[in-house]
């Protein structure tokens, strides 16, 4: 991630505290990377023209000049008709953002039925989405959790990881987890993780690796409880979009970590073949075996976990 002034974060407003913490980590990553930031407020198409319209607008001017005025950046702002969801992904298309910041209010019991606008733009967007539910108390991210599995998706998430932690100067925390207690799966497991934290090791980006076993456990439950112990200010994942069905009646792994956890989720749409091939590409040359690894950041539910 060079600077480039033509770069750019887009961050969704609806003017409530979470969006306000969503504006905090979008002006972190802005500043350190030297990105221009588009502020979007989408309204429904039966307040054109109303007072409503009026007030939202002057509201989302007024942030902007005053993101302008204290941090020195350039921004632009938008506002949109229609339905938050798809404009925001169309939006994030036509400005050619390179990442969407936006805030999540936590949801409880069946509630998760009625998905959440960021959780539907984390599963869709193709582009990095920087998922927040509290207010950024430093600059930057340093202490970030990358969980592996045995998915080529998470040849992505290395690369994305190894360019996070040489901008912030961050610890990458490799992790992996096993609800098998089968001595091959075992062995299997930590020679991917001694692989993956090799590849950090060579590229001088301080790493510590982990694996948890514990047959009572779910993923998203042992991912969660680990960045917690560890004290966390970044998770890397893959969103998955999961079945009709599963959507209806059940959470997928994505949407429970977005639900449950407190700090800051970095989400990625599982990439293109072209983007396949690249993580290959790159672990490759870099010495690690290929089907262990991934460039953008991903997560995936493996069989054998």
């Amino acid at each position: 991630m060079t600077k480039d002034k033509h770069k750019a974060i887009l961050v969704p407003l609806d003017f409530t505290d979470v969006a306000d913490y969503a504006l905090d980590h979008g002006l972190s990553i802005a500043k350190i990377f030297g990105y221009k930031l588009y502020l979007l407020h989408v309204l429904s198409n039966r307040h054109k023209g109303s007072e409503k319209e009026r007030e939202a607008e002057e509201r989302l001017n007024k942030i902007a000049e005053q993101v302008r005025k204290e941090h020195k950046l350039d921004v632009l702002t938008q506002l949109s008709y229609g339905n938050a969801y798809d404009t925001i992904l169309e939006k994030a298309d036509l400005f050619h953002v390179d990442f969407v910041v936006m805030g999540v209010h936590g949801k409880k019991g069946v509630s998760h039925l009625v998905k959440s606008q960021p959780y539907k733009v984390a599963c869709r967007s193709q582009v990095p989405v920087l998922v927040v539910k509290e207010q950024h108390h430093h600059v930057g991210f340093h202490n970030i959790v990358v969980p592996i599995d045995f998915s080529k998706r998470s040849a992505q998430k290395i690369a994305q990881a190894q360019k996070f932690a040489r901008f912030f100067g961050a610890q990458i925390r490799v992790f992996g987890f096993l609800s098998s207690e089968n001595k091959a799966k075992i062995i299997n497991k930590e020679a991917l993780l001694k692989s993956v934290t090799d590849f950090f090791v060579r590229n001088d980006i301080a790493v510590t690796t982990d694996l948890m076993i514990n047959p009572r456990m779910s993923w998203p439950d042992a991912l969660i409880a680990f960045a917690d112990k560890v004290n966390a200010d970044l998770i890397m994942i893959v969103a998955e979009t999961g079945n009709r069905f599963q959507e209806i009646f059940s959470k997928n792994y994505t949407e429970q970590i977005l639900d449950d956890v407190n700090i800051p989720v970095l989400t990625i749409l599982p990439c293109r073949e072209d983007l396949v091939a690249e993580a290959e590409a790159i672990s490759s040359k870099e010495g690690v075996i290929s089907p262990f690894v991934d460039p953008l950041g991903f997560f995936a539910r493996a069989a054998d976990i």
